[in-house]
């Protein structure tokens, strides 16, 4: 009886162990996705294990995975350097398992890389790369055609339990609860922009020129106003992270690529890892800066082997670095092969994360998501094809979910879908549109009541030594009145001479593609000699003059003011992408304020002091790198051009047409451009020429501008006297180049405040000719005879972020001779040779 019940129980035992076998051999499939903490945004290339094995995979670039296997342990481990990893435990009872993973970011974790002596492999590789890259730089094809899809989102960060309970976010409690339980072991934060843009863009590399047809915007934002410029913010404005030039433009600041010509001198590389693909491997590489205060990034590249191309990057520039207002950015980028070699992005997403001003208040966070996909190379379009930059369809703004749902090569996560009724109920917070308001007027000058806009505020207020206490109101007329009529001015008072003094223009917009615009104006104010009213009105964003010597220069004790009367007309277009015309004709009467004649016979006492004078002006601008938007009826330029910009005038004027005392011509020509060395910093240059060839009243011809205010002027020459010197042709230089902490960022008790070094030079060499010597021969001034005027100086910016000093020395027209003259002739001012100049700027 024992035996066959002994045979039962083993048969038994077989067959639970064999059971317990082929439940082991049963495939189980694990998939999930790997997000950073606090960002939500999918991590690329994260190692997904299991625990104590070397079984695993790696998250593609949205961060997801798929892991497939018949053995298992009892975990799943996330790892990515640099980041803390995170283990799972799984369920070998489940064939399909979700496992998420979200990673916390871990700089220290970086330090960990150990190097062993004898040969750094990485050298070699990375030399390849760098040799090889003009193979596979997108800049080697001449025309580029793409699809492009862009995500932009912005974020309120550091949103804490405290400022949540703050009465403003009350009517998002509920919201907010609802994104916590979404964002699960992260955080949620508070959006307040979000934009999807699809568009083809074409690209023509000889002349470089660009379109984007804009197929379709889907965009809400917190601020959000009619006509409001940010719709023209296209998708690729953000799509140039090209890693084969040697600088790579974060916010329009320089940081030098890890496979630039140069980068050896200022990297380290070290090989982490590599994979065979296929047949070949592809290499893991870690990039540091040997400084880590240097504009440049840390992180890592891959690089296929033997054909030494770059296939993908994950690269940050640390908070160390010198990047005012940016505590990080972020950049993932992987590229792909075209029929013609160069290798293009495919998908590139960038987070940059600006400085928390406190520990117990908000920070911004902005992140892009581009996908480009379906390139057709060197097939060329026609010439007329890039007259207009920017197209949008006509129903751009129309498109239906279920379009965008076809469209996106991912679907929004569901924070994402939840961003547009977020934005919605936070723009309708009361103190939040009253703080957008308040924005708007801060950055634009205006305020709007209705169908006006009041300002600009700048004006408002001033003193001079002829008006005494001045107060300006000026407005113009929004696209609530018309959409291509403009009405315009401002009116002042003057509270010391009692008199009134306005501005009136009526302008209209013809065509806004391309730009044209036509106007007239009459106006009656008083002015220093040698400035001129901007009745344009065309404003700049992000390279502003500088607005405390601007404003500075109408206060105190004004020499040589006059009255004037000016009439004018003028018509400008936009003859094509980079290149405008003006023409203007204009009559303006002059009525000098302070002892002034002109005229040849130096014993007539009757000499005309008043004059006239009627002009036909005619100015080009080309300007092929300037990007322009449209806020309504008013047209800003965007940022700073990276080409030289072109400006050329001719002035011819009429006599006795509307009683005009002179018959002249002028010619002005300059050149000017912002050049970036990349870690080495970057050079402004402005050289502009002039010859006036009649002989005028000095008032009319070049009174090089002086700078007697306490603030650095880049335009002015800043140790000169006002009117101390005037020509009729001259050749004017003013330079400036920021070293941007190249030295600075080296020395150990300095290094930690971030400071900056410029070094600048103005410099001016003209002349006057005899007949307009005799023609002003009664007036005092000075003129640069057999030598230039030259003033050099070094600077401190980024004091505080924004202060800027600099020391500036008078290097030629400081000699005692010259000295001893002009006090003679100019009773209480003097020469100094040596000054110091404070100024706001402010550079990332």
């Amino acid at each position: 009886m024992f035996l066959p019940r002994l045979r039962h129980i083993c048969f038994l035992l077989l067959c639970c162990f064999s059971g317990l076998y082929l439940h082991a051999q049963q495939e189980i499939t694990l998939r999930g996705r790997v997000t950073e903490f606090g960002t939500n945004d999918g991590m690329p290339y994260v190692n997904v294990y299991f625990k104590g094995t070397l079984s695993g995979t790696t998250t593609d670039f949205e961060g997801y995975y798929v892991l497939k296997s018949t053995f298992l342990t009892d975990s799943l481990t996330a790892r990515y350097l640099g980041y803390r990893a995170r283990s799972k435990k799984i369920r070998n009872t489940e064939k399909v398992q979700i496992v998420d993973f979200q990673l916390v970011k871990d700089s220290k974790m970086l330090e960990g890389v150990v190097i062993h002596p004898g040969i750094n492999p990485a050298l070699r590789i990375v030399q390849n790369a760098i040799d090889n890259k003009k193979k596979y730089d997108k800049e080697s094809l001449n025309h580029i055609h793409y699809k492009s899809y862009t995500k932009t989102e912005a974020d309120i960060d550091n949103m804490t339990k405290k400022i949540r309970r703050w009465p403003i976010f009350h009517p998002l409690v509920s919201m907010y609860d609802s994104m916590d339980v979404i964002a699960g072991d992260s955080k949620a934060n508070l959006p307040v922009y979000f934009a999807e843009v699809v568009s083809d863009v074409y690209y023509q590399k000889d002349p470089r020129k660009k379109r984007e047809n804009v197929k379709a915007i889907h965009m809400n934002f917190v601020g959000k106003k009619d006509g409001s410029a940010a719709s023209q913010l296209t998708g690729s404005d953000f799509d140039n992270y090209n890693f084969y030039s040697d600088n790579v433009d974060i916010l329009k600041k320089p940081f030098l690529s890890p496979l630039a010509d140069n980068a050896m001198n200022f990297y380290r590389y070290y090989l982490i890892d590599s994979a065979l693909t296929g047949t070949r491997y592809t290499y893991k590489i870690n990039v540091m800066p040997r400084n880590i205060h240097d504009a440049a990034f840390t992180g890592f590249i891959w690089i296929a082997d033997s054909s030494w191309v770059l296939k993908q990057v994950d690269l940050e520039i640390p908070k160390e670095a010198n990047f005012d207002l940016v505590e990080r950015v972020h950049i993932q980028q992987e590229l792909i092969p075209t029929s013609a070699g160069p290798w293009m992005p495919s998908k590139t997403r960038i987070l940059i994360d600006y400085v928390d001003l406190t520990e117990n208040f908000v920070s911004m966070v902005q992140k892009i998501y581009q996908n480009s996909s379906e390139y057709v190379v060197d097939q060329p379009m026609t010439g007329e094809f890039f007259e207009k930059n920017t197209d949008f369809a006509e129903d751009a703004l129309l498109k239906r979910n279920t379009y965008w749902d076809s469209l996106r090569p991912e679907p929004l996560s569901k924070l994402e879908a939840m961003n547009f009724q977020v934005i919605d109920t936070v723009r309708m917070i009361p103190i939040i549109k009253g703080g957008v308001n308040t924005l708007y007027f801060l950055f634009m000058g205006y305020v709007t009541v209705g169908p006006i806009d009041l300002g600009h505020y700048i004006n408002a207020y001033s003193y001079n030594s002829y008006e005494g206490n001045r107060v300006r109101l000026g407005f113009r007329t929004n696209n609530k009145v018309s959409k291509s009529w403009i009405f315009r001015g401002y009116g002042a008072y003057g509270f010391q001479d009692k008199g009134w003094k306005y501005n009136l223009q009526l302008e209209k917009i013809i065509s806004r593609f391309p730009w044209t615009k036509a106007g007239i104006e009459y106006r009656d104010d008083v002015e220093r000699v040698g400035t001129a009213f901007d009745y344009s009105t065309g404003q700049t964003i992000g390279n502003a003059n500088n607005a405390l010597y601007n404003t500075s220069y109408a206060f105190g004790d004004l020499r040589q003011f006059v009255r004037k009367n000016e009439a004018r007309a003028w018509y400008e277009t936009e003859v094509t992408k980079g290149l405008t015309e003006r023409i203007t004709f204009q009559n303006v009467r002059t009525f000098p304020l302070f002892p002034f004649t002109f005229g040849n016979d130096p014993f007539n006492i009757f000499q005309q002091k008043n004059y006239s004078i009627t002009e036909l002006v005619f100015d080009t601008r080309l300007s092929m790198g300037d990007l322009f938007i449209q806020n309504g009826n008013e047209r800003m330029k965007f940022g700073s051009s990276k080409k030289p910009v072109f400006d050329f005038n001719y002035t011819m004027g009429i006599k006795n047409l509307f009683g005009s005392d002179f018959e002249y011509h002028k010619l002005t020509f300059s050149v000017s451009q912002l050049v970036k060395w990349g870690i080495l910093g970057s050079t402004s240059y402005s050289i502009s020429a002039g010859k006036v060839f009649s002989a005028v009243p000095y008032t009319l011809l070049e009174i090089h501008r002086g700078n007697e205010t306490p603030f650095y002027s880049s335009t002015a020459f800043n140790q000169m006297n006002y009117f101390e010197f005037v020509s009729d042709q001259f050749v004017e230089l003013h330079v400036q180049h920021y070293f941007m902490g190249l030295v600075f960022n080296r020395l150990p008790l300095i290094k930690k405040w971030n400071l900056r070094e410029v070094v600048t030079c103005n410099a001016v060499y003209g002349s006057l000719s005899s007949n307009n010597r005799d023609f002003n021969q009664n007036n005092l001034f000075s003129e640069l005879n057999k030598k230039p005027y030259v003033e050099v100086g070094a600077g401190i910016t980024n004091i505080f972020d924004i202060l800027r000093f600099d020391f500036i020395y008078r290097a030629t027209y400081n000699d005692s001779q010259y000295i001893t003259q002009y006090a003679s002739q100019n009773p209480g001012y003097g020469i100094k040779n040596w000054g110091i100049k404070v100024s706001l700027q402010f550079m990332l």
